[in-house]
């Protein structure tokens, strides 16, 4: 069970290092993501046996993730880590193709135990592992075939490398075909009788390399860089050596001879340009540098390639010959393919396996693909009707990168783009650029989160592990709750509401969100405007409080969007309930700033409480208002787990009432009590969508009045 690569994708440190250390003693070799995204970007440079996958990411959640990894490459063996799932979350895993599922917390022994089935498994279909290997069969379809003058370049430089005597150099992102450039030099060089080896230098520490490449003086064994006679030693990823490591390599090839019938050495980097880390002395070590064309530079190789590689997977199966039909192939050609060939020869080997019929049309494209390619360069043109509109746009996102990065100062940006002030303003009118974080009319910006943010907790009514996926969405978006176990959606707005009996939920056909309220009233507060939030059914009802949710928006940051939002500006007077003579009430009038005066009255040791907030900032918001916790009395939750609900509430969650006393904790506001239900309110009411100017007067009103209220809102200002 040696030298498995294992990535572990977990956006929490403890979980990575304490797995980390165990498989590493095991013998395996461990890479780590935090995201998604990052993930696929490791899965698409490196060869990858199996990936621990966490199901609640930032931003991609874990089974965005799962299908992306599937759709690039099938063979790769996914097990879903559920610590804030159900097991309805794991089934669905399961049917996207993870190999199984692990709920945190986990054994080391249940790890342990699943990659040892992993490994049989992979032994059984004949999957090897990185390393030190010999050429693989597939190396030799034809990653860098083609008729464009880019690859016609490269050829022509390849064919050069292999008629000379000394150690080249292959740049290139990942998966343009340097492992196949490597095998051409080999063979053109009259090597094919003779050794080609490879290493990947990112799956050996820095002492296992030192001992392949350079030998064990103290046991008197010769490394791979002192071998004599004539071939190919490849070595990947060089940038990912140390300095040091790269210094002592680049002295070695220094002093290796240039003649025929010695070793020659092709080294290939993870990244090009500035992004990667080889050093200068390293680079100046190779007679030659050959430089890759990414997929998207030669578009006119695609079709050829694609048909190539489907005809020889094709036969490599038994299956008939198969074709791309046009609609298909003009999609693959306008994609991107930021993996490269290795993406390409990927998703051809998974068409022809999973296509039963000859002619493959659109459809038979994974899903994955077929959105990203509507964000393809070629689409992008294609939305503007004429140059001049085209023109425009890009005109106004020049501005507004210069905008931006300048903290919108006008003379600042004119002086770097090196244009009057005076035409900038008039450009800034032109293009409807907003400059003015707010103005007194209601008009404002809109607003979303700078980066993905994960939460993990504990429903209060289910008692579920679940959790909190939230990512920023573009101006326009609104705020969206998502299911992390399928694409379900629901607007957080009135009109989808079912539920305000202990908690504000939402439903449609196929999901629901419980427990928003919380979340909701600090989105409120920060104004953010733009957002999906993923849950488990249930947002996690952290301590109690919503102080956590500010925590997660200020860790985020806010970004605000070039796009307008306006308040809700009031124009008349709504009253529910009788105000003179009902125990329930609230009125809601026209005012320049939005406030809440709330009065409750409940039997000892509650008793009386009144309290004003005006929402002036986020600030006043956070100190006055997040941190009031849930309450609750102690006949109601022996109520309420009769029903099934409530089954979340601990005793650091939640603020517990009997006849007589606070049972469970001390109080963080003498009045925390008339302070959580305006934190309630102040969510609710952000079911219109948007930040309302009012002044509301309420007494011992709950949900469903906040609900029933923003309901006569929306209908009788058409909202």
């Amino acid at each position: 069970m040696k030298n498995l690569a294992i990535l572990l994708v977990d956006d929490e440190p403890s979980i990575v290092n304490s797995l980390r250390g165990s498989l590493e003693d095991e013998g395996h070799i461990l890479l780590t993501a935090s995201d998604g995204n990052r993930a696929l970007e490791i899965v698409k440079s490196h060869p990858v046996d199996i990936i621990f996958l966490d199901i609640w990411l930032p931003g991609m959640d874990g089974i965005q993730t799962l299908k992306a990894v599937k759709d690039f490459d099938s063979s790769i063996d996914v097990v879903m880590m559920t610590g804030h799932g159900t097991v309805n979350t794991a089934v669905q895993a399961v049917k996207h193709g993870a190999f199984d599922f692990l709920e945190k917390p986990f054994s080391l022994d249940a790890v342990i135990d699943i990659i040892k089935k992993i490994k049989e498994k992979q032994q059984m279909t004949g999957k090897g592992s990185p390393g030190l290997k010999a050429t693989d069969s597939r190396d030799e379809l034809p990653a860098l075939s083609g008729n464009s003058l880019a690859i016609v370049k490269v050829m022509e430089e390849i064919k050069c490398a292999a008629a000379g005597k000394g150690h080249v150099l292959l740049l290139g992102e990942t998966g343009t075909g340097k492992e196949h450039a490597a095998q051409l030099i080999h063979a053109g060089a009259g090597f094919k009788k003779k050794t080609f080896a490879k290493i990947n230098c990112a799956f050996l520490t820095q002492e296992e390399l030192s001992a392949k490449l350079f030998g064990d003086i103290q046991h008197g064994k010769n490394g791979l860089l002192a071998a004599e006679g004539a071939g190919v030693l490849f070595l990947q990823a060089l940038d990912t050596l140390s300095p040091d490591m790269q210094k002592r390599l680049a002295e070695q090839l220094s002093q290796m001879p240039h003649k025929e019938g010695s070793l020659r050495v092709v080294g290939a980097t993870i990244k090009t340009g500035h992004e990667s880390a080889l050093q200068n002395v390293l680079i100046k070590s190779f007679q030659q540098t050959i430089l890759l064309p990414p997929l998207r530079e030669r578009r006119s190789d695609i079709p050829a390639m694609l048909n190539a590689f489907l005809g020889q997977f094709s036969k490599e199966y038994g299956f008939r010959e198969k074709q791309f039909d046009d609609e298909s192939l003009e999609l693959l050609v306008n994609y991107d393919w930021p993996g490269n060939v290795k993406e390409l020869k990927n998703l051809t080997e998974k068409i022809a396996v999973s296509v039963p019929t000859k002619a493959i049309s659109v459809q038979d494209i994974p899903s994955s693909l077929r959105e990203e390619a509507q964000h393809t360069t070629s689409r992008y043109y294609e939305q503007f009707p004429s140059m001049t509109d085209a023109e425009a746009a890009w005109r106004k996102n020049y501005l507004l990168y210069h905008l931006r990065k300048n903290d919108r100062n006008v003379a600042k940006t004119a002086g770097e783009i090196h244009v009057r002030e005076k035409e900038l303003k008039k450009l800034i009118k032109e293009y409807g650029i907003a400059l003015a974080k707010e103005n007194p009319s209601g008009k404002r910006l809109q607003r979303t989160l700078k980066r993905a943010m994960v939460v993990s907790g504990q429903g209060l009514h289910s008692g579920d592990k679940t959790g909190l996926i939230l990512t920023p969405l573009p101006p326009g978006s609104g705020i969206i709750f998502g299911n992390i176990s399928s694409d379900d959606t629901i607007p957080a707005s009135i009109d989808y509401v079912v539920s305000t009996d202990y908690s504000t939920c939402l439903q449609n056909t196929n999901s629901t969100a419980r427990t928003i309220e919380h979340c909701l009233a600090t989105l409120h507060a920060y104004r953010i405007t733009n957002l999906m939030i993923k849950i488990n059914n249930e947002v996690p009802i952290m301590d109690g409080s919503a102080v956590d949710f500010c925590k997660m928006i200020e860790d985020a940051g806010i970004e605000e969007q070039d796009a307008s939002a306006y308040d809700i500006v009031l124009t008349e007077k709504f009253v529910l309930g009788d105000v003179n003579g009902a125990k329930k009430y609230m009125i809601v009038e026209p005012a320049e700033q939005f406030s809440i005066h709330y009065k409750l009255q409940y039997p000892k040791p509650v008793g009386r409480q009144e309290y004003t907030f005006v929402m002036h900032d986020e600030e006043s918001f956070k100190k006055e208002i997040a941190p009031a916790r849930t309450f609750g009395f102690l006949r109601d939750i022996e109520a309420l787990q009769e029903r099934g609900l409530a089954s979340g509430g601990k005793l650091n969650n939640f603020i517990l009432i009997d006849n007589e006393k606070i049972v469970n904790t001390e109080l963080r506001f003498p009045d925390e009590f008339v302070r959580h239900k305006i934190l309630d309110m102040i969510g609710d009411f952000y079911l219109l969508g948007r930040p309302i100017r009012a002044r509301i007067t309420a007494n011992m009103t709950g949900h469903t009045d906040n609900t029933t209220l923003v309901r006569m809102i929306r209908d009788r200002m058409h909202l």
